[in-house]
């Protein structure tokens, strides 16, 4: 175990373990060349972290920053073109219309092209009665342009022309439907503007928070990255998360690690490079600066005394 690929792989486990703990499914571990019982215990959890993706959550991601309580079943009834008839009041609190935005129109309006072409396959087998029910994974767009998989059931209703769509989705404990009546223009002034930002400033959110471990790119190669600029990077990015992307990588990592040194005996420096700090002192003084304490001032729920935690 003392030689480097080995530390390697054993830090990347850490690493790996520790993001699962965040709600973080989507990492993998490189496999490597090496046939011993490091390796399969890299196989296992990179199992383990697929198996959860698939099952519990949809996206591969939970945000941290919300609190997930309650999970609810979205009902759609829809005519034999797919067009909205009606729904259940859980559909607005998932996709974040109002009643006049479903009503009347397709579900293509509510889907990423791609799953648009599966709904068509589906559309095909129900008319030629090849099927009358079909689990499917759709890709959803909601009002504010971002995007959600859920594996959804169709079910053609006997002796009409009409479908029900379900799934069931894990929605955030703030989450609520809006009963107080709002301007519509200005509403939709307001997400006519930002409505092609929202996706991207998604996937710069994504990037970051799987990046961790790495320098941050400049604003210019990130910008090159995603297909923009700066301004409208920096801006975008403010506008959603009320600071700099450099502020929310930097708090990110902290944080992180701060919880780290709480739940593990990972040798502090060890931390500091798993959260991309390129030295200890570096890190120790950023530590210091955001949460008033050193690292090594930190309670660690379990310490172990073999080894000084700083090294």
């Amino acid at each position: 175990m003392n030689q480097s690929h080995n530390q390697d792989r054993v830090v990347a486990l850490h690493q790996m373990l520790f993001e699962m703990a965040r709600g973080n499914f989507s990492n993998r571990i490189p496999l490597s060349s090496y046939d011993d019982e490091l390796e399969t215990l890299v196989v296992l959890v990179n199992m383990v972290a697929e198996e959860m993706k698939e099952s519990i959550f949809h996206a591969g991601y939970v945000n941290p920053h919300s609190t997930y309580r309650f999970i609810t079943q979205t009902n759609l009834l829809l005519d034999h073109l797919f067009f909205v008839k009606s729904f259940n009041p859980a559909v607005l609190t998932v996709l974040g219309y109002e009643s006049f935005d479903l009503i009347g129109h397709s579900l293509e309006t509510f889907l990423t092209p791609d799953s648009y072409q599966k709904l068509n396959i589906v559309k095909e087998a129900f008319h030629d009665n090849i099927s009358t029910q079909t689990m499917i994974p759709l890709q959803f767009l909601t009002k504010d342009q971002l995007i959600f998989t859920a594996d959804c059931s169709i079910t053609k209703l006997s002796n009409r022309d009409e479908l029900i769509l379900s799934f069931v989705v894990s929605v955030p404990q703030n989450t609520n439907v809006s009963l107080e009546s709002k301007n519509t223009e200005e509403l939709e002034k307001q997400t006519n503007s930002r409505k092609t930002d929202a996706l991207l400033i998604q996937k710069v959110y994504d990037y970051i928070l799987a990046h961790l471990e790495e320098p941050l790119p400049s604003l210019k190669e990130l910008s090159k990255y995603f297909g923009t600029n700066e301004y409208k990077l920096k801006d975008g990015f403010r506008h959603f998360f009320k600071t700099s992307i450099y502020k929310f990588y930097t708090l990110e990592r902290l944080k992180r690690a701060c919880l780290m040194i709480q739940q593990t005996t990972i040798p502090l420096k060890n931390i500091a490079m798993m959260n991309g700090f390129t030295d200890y002192p570096n890190f120790s003084k950023s530590f210091k600066k955001q949460f008033g304490i050193s690292p090594n001032e930190v309670v660690r729920s379990v310490v172990n005394d073999t080894y000084d935690t700083t090294d």
